[in-house]
């Protein structure tokens, strides 16, 4: 273990039977984690990356005594830190969101007010001056209707271009949504519409929660969850869909490859099943939406439901934990035996329980990268038991921080020369010098333009650039190993690879998959005797369901883990209905390079054609994918080199944009 300042005497060390994973303890009530406020009704949590290090911090909530909004601070160098966000005393209820709603380049927070508040506050991210005593600038979204504003979501709903705001009011029993205003200096509150409310059977009784934005049908554009309904956007309303027979704590994601996403409910403040959901045809159809019970009994306030890939296998799991109290008139808990429960994922829908902690009071609680060590952690804020407090369980305790992203790739971001084939088709030396004036210093091959590979080698010489590998025609692997052989030793490469594997449109399957991995052995085996290293480019109609999880996990599988390599096009694997991180992830060391490649909003994906429209691909940074979790994932996993692509004519206008974003990365 490594030394903690502050707390190191007081580390308690023990395993729990999840894994082989470690857990180390460390609270507030024995002075590990510094914690000054007073609150004793601790309402909302929230995990995000205030000040841009590419950490998280642990903000939380309060409606009894002021102050009443903090965030906890993690350095490696110091231990915890806490600062004020709002020192005056507010009634801030449980949920909050967090969205650069300034435009400014930081995480700007809201959260809502509770049954005694009729109000909706946002507090804009002072960046880059945090003072542990200074409180943020706070302002309101709404200050009229009704009370209560239990949990809320950003996201781009309407398909403008432009996120709103989404929440809850439960005093109204109503859905709303809000658009920023465009001047936020002379707003004093937003405008904000209804968009689902409670029937005239409901409104006596119901009790709505939960609310996150997710792609559920996979056709690129954003959805809104809340309760037990989605909403999409179709001809400028929206459309409720019903999905389940109950909501409560919801998250949204995909516990296995496909085209549309599954939808996972804990009954929050309430008694109830932990369901999982699956669709198994069109997502617009309630019937089409089928329950698991993953616990087997019900559950007793389980406010806390967070989806990550806890064991770091690749596959997505579920951490739920019920509350042991929640009456404030009593010292006692109401459920003194309340449990917290991982759910190892397998991939394929199926799920492991376990049993995390009993008799632990969770309300919101987290599962994320505390300590910024690459594994995932896990937060306990119990709502008023034992309160103020705070506990954490750390994994493995905490290793070394993880060098920021544009730290970790500086020098190392370089390009897929086929996105400038267009170019090097009319002026090859013109082509490569405009490639050397964007900085890039490291490239793929995929056709040298008539020229001899030796001498697209010298002009890639003259210009100072350096290509570490080359994608060829599949089929002269199967055919000219010789002629393969000979091309890389002209461009002086290593890595030798292909892109596509022949099949019928729209039906590649395990046939087509075991006669490439005969020939991909084959070929890693003669290459290497070459001193050459071959790999395969994923393209999106791999991840085919499968008894293996994919198509394409078949092939990594079944293919010789010391010669065969495989190549990542985010792009295509998230088109194929994958996510690249946990893809990444799931076969860590397996993946010598990726291509880095966005796709529009609107493009759907979860498709097995390995086609999109050219004009699909976008700047880096503006469309559907997730590339600070993608690339982090990358560097865990080992991949050596990080090449765009862009296959969009206007590749010129893009790729300084995009080389602009990636170093902006934390």
């Amino acid at each position: 273990m490594k030394k903690r300042i502050l707390f190191a005497a007081f580390c308690s060390i023990f395993t729990i039977a999840t894994q082989a994973q470690k857990w180390e303890k460390i609270s507030s009530t024995s002075e590990e984690i510094p914690l000054s406020w007073k609150n004793t009704q601790q309402t909302a949590s929230l995990v995000v990356d205030i000040d841009n290090d590419g950490i998280q911090e642990f903000v939380m909530a309060g409606q009894e005594k002021a102050p009443s909004l903090i965030y906890l601070k993690y350095e490696s160098s110091i231990g915890w830190r806490e600062f004020a966000i709002e020192k005056e005393l507010l009634t801030i209820e449980a949920g909050g969101a967090f969205f650069d709603i300034d435009n400014d380049g930081d995480k700007d927070l809201v959260f809502g007010g509770d049954s005694q508040s009729n109000k909706v506050w946002w507090w804009e991210n002072p960046f880059p001056f945090y003072n542990p005593n200074v409180p943020w600038r706070r302002k309101e979204i709404k200050n009229d209707g009704q009370p209560q504003h239990h949990d809320q979501a950003f996201g781009d709903f309407k398909q403008t271009g432009k996120a709103q705001l989404a929440f809850w009011n439960q005093g109204a029993k109503t859905l709303f949504i809000a658009d920023i205003p465009e001047d936020l200096s002379r707003s004093t509150k937003w405008d904000y519409q209804p968009i689902f409310a409670a029937d005239d059977k409901q409104k006596k009784s119901w009790y709505a929660e939960g609310c996150v934005a997710a792609d559920v049908d996979g056709d690129g554009f954003t959805d809104l969850i809340a309760g037990n309904y989605w909403f999409k956007y179709v001809d400028g309303k929206f459309k409720a869909i019903k999905f389940g027979e109950e909501g409560g704590r919801v998250v949204v994601a995909k516990f296995r490859a496909g085209k549309k996403m599954q939808i996972v409910v804990s009954p929050g403040d309430g008694t109830g099943r932990l369901l999982y959901y699956e669709c198994i045809g069109s997502a617009e159809e309630t019937a089409n939406w089928k329950a698991k019970d993953l616990i087997g009994r019900e559950l007793v306030h389980a406010h806390t439901l967070e989806a990550a890939d806890i064991d770091d296998d690749g596959n997505l799991d579920i951490f739920c934990a019920e509350m042991a109290k929640w009456t404030e008139s009593k010292t006692e808990p109401d459920n003194a035996n309340a449990e917290a429960f991982i759910l190892y994922g397998d991939g394929k829908g199926g799920f492991r329980k376990t049993t995390f902690q009993k008799g632990v009071d969770f309300h919101e609680g987290r599962a994320y990268d505390v300590d910024g060590d690459g594994d995932i952690d896990i937060v306990s804020k119990p709502y008023n038991y034992k309160t103020p407090s705070v506990d954490m369980w750390l994994q493995n305790g905490t290793g070394p921080k993880l060098p920021n992203i544009s730290r970790a790739l500086d020098g190392r971001i370089g390009l897929e020369l086929y996105s400038l084939r267009d170019y090097f088709k009319i002026d090859v030396p013109k082509t490569l010098e405009y490639v050397k004036g964007l900085g890039i210093k490291e490239v793929e091959v995929a056709g040298t333009y008539g020229m001899k590979p030796e001498d697209f080698r010298k002009e890639l010489d003259k210009v100072g650039i350096t290509p570490y590998s080359t994608l060829l025609d599949f089929h002269l692997f199967r055919d000219s190993l010789d002629k393969v052989i000979a091309i890389a030793k002209g461009l002086g490469v290593t890595y030798v690879g292909t892109s596509w594997i022949p099949h019928k449109p729209n039906q590649f399957g395990k046939a087509d998959a075991d006669k490439a991995i005969a020939i991909f052995n084959k070929a890693g085996a003669e290459l290497a005797k070459a001193g050459l290293h071959f790999f395969y480019h994923c393209h999106g109609y791999e991840f085919k369901a499968s008894e293996e999880g994919t198509i394409f996990d078949y092939i990594v599988q079944k293919t010789d883990a010391k010669n065969v390599s495989f190549e990542c096009d985010v792009y295509w694997a998230f088109h194929g209905g994958q996510d690249p991180a946990l893809l990444l992830k799931k076969h860590k060391g397996r993946f010598v390079a990726i291509h880095i490649k966005d796709m529009k909003p609107g493009q759907e994906t979860g498709e097995l054609s390995g086609n999109t429209p050219l004009t699909s691909d976008v700047v880096v940074g503006t469309g559907q994918l997730n590339f600070p979790k993608i690339l982090r994932a990358a560097i865990q996993s080992g991949v050596k080199y990080y090449y765009i692509e862009d296959e969009n004519a206007e590749v010129e206008k893009h790729l300084p944009l995009s080389l602009r974003y990636l170093k902006s990365l934390k």
